[in-house]
């Protein structure tokens, strides 16, 4: 319901217009009467309404003066004034304060309905625009982190030549670079792939937030400053009025990664890269923080590393040891703990940064892992036990991890791997012992439970043994093992069928011809025939 108020210094009019109309059925409430614009300042800042209609000449305080005074207090109002022909002059001025619509008295019943609903189709149409408008803002401050990391992400990936562009994109998401000079520091949550495994995703999601808000705080006291995130990394651009680099033992550095150890449940390290004049450079200044992360892979974690004091000899790439990998496997397969755990540490030890580069200890260790799987496939042990349901995510899991993390993990799988052959002994000598038992016993009255009860093992396990190791069922076995038999029986001797089903376990002949031919596919007496 939208609420008018009617202003007339004539009480007859206002009860006229009051009375003539059915303004509930047509959606409006004359919320409150006044006898002139003073009166009417009261009531419109308690029924606060949506249309005014109001006459001009009024005592205290006209109609044009309360259309001023409602345009500054109350600019939402919108205003219809009543005139007569010789208020024409007045109702003019009263359009250039904005009002709405006029009407010109004598008013009839017809006039004033229709100018009133036109009122309020138009404050409905605005209400729907600003509601349109309400949610354009809505979803474009949700989209905007999106749109901010996206095109940050843009601006420090992509060549020179597209930089103009994307310099206008952050401009009109308020973005700026206003000073001379900018680097780049590059945040990496140590161990981020073994958090994973702690915490939520959710929680992940809000660690990476708070490293972004301590990052901000911390950096925004000294230095202008951009922070996003990129590839679950912190990117923080720096935008600075000098040229002085940032070291890894500024203090200002250091007091971002106590910040964030003081807050967090884990540690960062951080990478800097040089500082250079413009943003023509800052792809390059991306890079070199990348660089200096990668280093401090090999340097251990909660460690700061800028670019400026790398050295200037690049480890270069070796070899696989594929002999260190053949010792390793034979010492597992052996199941010489302390001599695959002695083997492994030689094996990361020849990946070193002396050695090698990052990428290659990465990929070195990636190969050993998928020698690794291989080998489970090989020997028939079940992968997920050892490196759970998804392979390739335990795999890219551990190239995002420190060295140290990524040779305890691997440890641990060679750890499992022994269980898993240990076990897989000790299942091949139990199943052996059954199989034993079945082919010394098949002609007795067994059945899975007898078996299970003769080698101290549950009925179940012993189905799992069937499937595990010959991919059948106990039953399907023991039919075959009888079927077999009695096959020799029928080739090599005259007896019976009768004696022949007994004989081999079947104590109804009946049934055993239906075993026979479920097996064979002819009946006893047809096989027998077919030898002849």
């Amino acid at each position: 319901m939208m609420k008018l108020l009617l202003v007339d210094d004539e009480e007859h009019t206002r009860m006229g217009i009051r009375k003539v109309i059915d303004w509930q059925s047509h959606g409006i409430e004359i919320c409150a009467e006044a006898r002139d614009g003073i009166e009417a300042i009261e009531l419109i800042e308690k029924h606060k309404p949506e249309i005014l209609l109001t006459d001009i000449r009024m005592p205290e305080m006209d109609g044009l003066e309360l259309i001023e005074q409602v345009s500054l207090l109350f600019p939402t109002i919108k205003c219809i004034i009543m005139s007569g022909y010789e208020d024409f002059s007045y109702a003019q001025k009263a359009l250039k304060l904005g009002v709405t619509d006029y009407l010109l008295k004598p008013c009839k019943k017809q006039e004033i309905m229709e100018t009133v609903l036109k009122v309020k189709i138009l404050i409905e149409a605005e209400r729907l625009q600003e509601k349109s408008y309400e949610q354009l803002r809505s979803q474009f401050q949700e989209s905007y982190p999106v749109l901010k990391e996206r095109h940050l992400t843009k601006l420090v990936q992509s060549d020179n030549h597209s930089h103009l562009r994307t310099y206008e994109i952050l401009s009109k998401l308020n973005i700026h670079f206003p000073y001379d000079y900018t680097s780049i520091m590059l945040l990496s949550i140590d161990n981020f792939y073994r958090l994973n495994e702690d915490y939520s995703s959710e929680d992940m999601e809000l660690y990476k937030f708070c490293i972004k808000n301590i990052s901000e705080e911390t950096i925004s006291a000294q230095h202008n400053c951009v922070v996003f995130e990129y590839n679950n990394e912190i990117v923080v651009i720096l935008n600075k009025d000098t040229s002085l680099e940032v070291s890894s033992s500024s203090p200002l550095v250091e007091s971002l990664k106590e910040n964030i150890n003081r807050f967090l449940p884990f540690t960062v390290s951080i990478g800097l890269s040089n500082c250079y004049k413009g943003l023509n450079q800052i792809t390059q200044s991306y890079t070199e923080a990348s660089k200096a992360l990668k280093a401090n892979h090999f340097m251990g974690e909660n460690k700061i590393v800028a670019y400026a004091e790398l050295s200037d000899d690049d480890p270069k790439d070796t070899s696989y040891p594929i002999n260190m990998e053949k010792s390793i496997l034979q010492a597992l397969l052996n199941g010489d703990i302390s001599e695959y755990e002695y083997l492994l540490n030689n094996f990361i030890n020849s990946l070193k940064p002396e050695s090698s580069s990052k990428d290659h200890f990465i990929v070195s260790t990636s190969a050993f892992i998928f020698s690794l799987y291989h080998l489970c496939v090989e020997r028939n042990i079940n992968t997920q036990n050892v490196f759970g349901p998804n392979f390739l995510e335990f795999s890219n899991m551990l190239s995002q991890s420190s060295m140290d993390h990524i040779k305890d993990n691997i440890y641990k799988t060679l750890i499992k791997i022994n269980e898993e052959l240990n076990s897989k002994k000790n299942n091949n000598k139990l199943f052996k012992t059954i199989i034993d038992y079945i082919d010394q016993n098949y002609d007795k009255d067994i059945d899975r439970e007898t078996v299970a009860r003769e080698v101290f093992i549950t009925p179940g396990y012993l189905s799992l043994l069937f499937k595990q190791e010959l991919k059948i069922n106990f039953l399907d076995y023991l039919h075959k093992t009888r079927i077999e038999k009695s096959c020799l029986l029928l080739s090599n001797s005259g007896s019976k069928i009768s004696d022949i089903a007994y004989s081999v376990g079947y104590n109804d002949e009946k049934y055993f011809f239906q075993v026979f031919k479920k097996y064979t596919g002819m009946t006893p007496n047809q096989y027998r025939n077919s030898l002849l």
